[in-house]
């Protein structure tokens, strides 16, 4: 077991004993996991929806039901977070687009981003494999959220959605030259945080 996951279990049980402090850092450590799946879901919605948004309701959600989080590791915290945050997420989607005061005929429909995350929980096998991916998501997460901004970008574009260069060059404004040295450097930092 890792530093990591000892520190977890502590914060876990300081945040039961009303440390409400070990609770905001517990938080802490997974936001950039909850802004990585933000981002990732509202894709073609985020004109009306800030994923920031929706991860700060996670984290109010989570604070407000702490009490009934029964897990005491790591991979049962992402779990029940991740289960907070696709709660508020449709609970989102529902209050914001699918309103028939909003037209979203020129959005993408939200509905395909949570098909295809569903499909992807489904090809899980258990819940220990559930949890070792999202310990190396959370992981990830967080050394994205060392790396620039742009190069997060691109590499967020890149190998999270599977844009092309030319796409992603369209969409930062970029030339495909420029794109290639952002997903390089990116690349680069994102080994050097994952090997410490």
């Amino acid at each position: 077991m890792n530093g990591s996951a000892i520190d977890v279990k502590q914060l876990i049980q300081r945040a039961r004993n009303e440390d409400r402090e070990a609770l905001g850092v517990l938080l802490d450590r997974f936001r950039p996991y909850l802004q990585l799946l933000a981002q990732r879901e509202l894709d073609g919605l985020d004109a009306r929806i800030d994923a920031s948004d929706l991860v700060q309701q996670t984290c109010l959600s989570a604070i407000r039901n702490f009490k009934q989080f029964a897990g005491d590791d790591e991979g049962g915290f992402i779990g029940w977070m991740r289960v907070i945050h696709e709660r508020n997420l449709r609970d989102t989607i529902r209050n914001n687009v699918y309103t028939k005061k909003r037209a979203i005929g020129r959005e993408k429909p939200a509905g395909d981003a949570l098909q295809q995350h569903a499909i992807s929980q489904n090809r899980q096998t258990s819940a220990s494999q559930r949890a070792m991916r999202g310990e190396t998501a959370v992981r990830l997460a967080q050394c994205l959220g060392e790396i620039p901004e742009d190069q997060r970008e691109a590499v967020r574009l890149r190998y999270l959605e599977g844009c092309s260069v030319m796409e992603i060059s369209e969409s930062m404004g970029r030339s495909e030259h420029a794109i290639g040295g952002l997903l390089k450097r990116g690349l680069k930092n994102l080994r050097s945080y994952l090997i410490d």
